[in-house]
């Protein structure tokens, strides 16, 4: 049920302009986006990323890679470029479709619906590397948190799981507190969206205690948690680097 509304969104927004609804730059709406740019974009985030894991001391398995949230394939098809396979999951069918269209490795690219709140699709211990960004985001904490600990379970013995997920003020489940975010975050957002004429995407956060804690009780161990772009009110975008034990 928490994800009804975020399929329902990205379904409609992979029909109807499925490169905006990854990377939202004004001039790029209305379908105006130059694949050959956009992919580009994903081959240098990819690139930069790993190069970051490099810094950290970090040796990453280049055998298989999952890209969470892929819409498109923007990252999948540049983790294709990096690992011997990737695996791209999404929530949309509508983006699933578009990112079959877009794939330029055959079967060393492979693309799955999962519209629920795990990932029992996939095996345990199947990844040597996992990357999300701007995804969890758009997810209601209580799934977030259980597909970050989902992560854990898919990644081999000393893989690596780099995810960006915004910080926040930490709320209880079942207090006053966790009501009225689930409320401002959801249906009031969703409304406020509509009446000014734009996709009722949700922004979500997870602060980043609740983060340490999904990453440990699924048997993994944090490695690096470091601040990603801008501060908004109370919440920071930040990146965290996992491994399993």
């Amino acid at each position: 049920m928490a994800l009804k509304h975020v399929r329902k969104t990205y379904e409609e927004l992979g029909e109807k302009d499925p490169l905006y609804a990854v990377l939202s730059f004004k001039e790029a709406q209305h379908n105006q986006w130059d694949s050959e740019r956009f992919f580009a974009r994903g081959r240098a985030e990819i690139s930069t990323a790993l190069e970051h894991l490099s810094s950290l001391g970090l040796d990453v398995n280049k055998g298989r890679a999952l890209d969470f949230g892929c819409g498109v394939g923007r990252l999948t098809q540049a983790l294709c470029e990096e690992f011997g396979e990737a695996v791209g999951v999404d929530i949309s069918s509508s983006m699933i479709e578009g990112a079959r269209r877009f794939n330029q490795f055959g079967e060393r690219c492979s693309y799955l619906v999962n519209t629920s709140d795990d990932l029992a699709q996939l095996d345990d211990a199947s990844f040597d590397f996992i990357y999300s960004n701007i995804t969890l985001q758009h997810i209601p904490p209580d799934a977030s948190s259980r597909y970050i600990s989902e992560f854990i379970r898919v990644l081999r013995p000393g893989g690596i799981a780099l995810f960006q997920i915004p910080s926040g003020p930490r709320h209880e489940p079942g207090t006053l507190g966790a009501w009225l975010y689930s409320v401002r975050r959801g249906p009031l957002r969703r409304f406020w969206k509509r009446i000014r004429g734009k996709p009722p995407v949700e922004i979500h956060y997870l602060n980043q205690s609740l983060v340490e804690e999904a990453i440990g009780n699924a048997g993994g161990r944090l490695l690096e948690a470091r601040q990603d772009g801008s501060i908004r009110r109370s919440r920071v975008s930040m990146f965290y680097t996992a491994t399993r034990e």
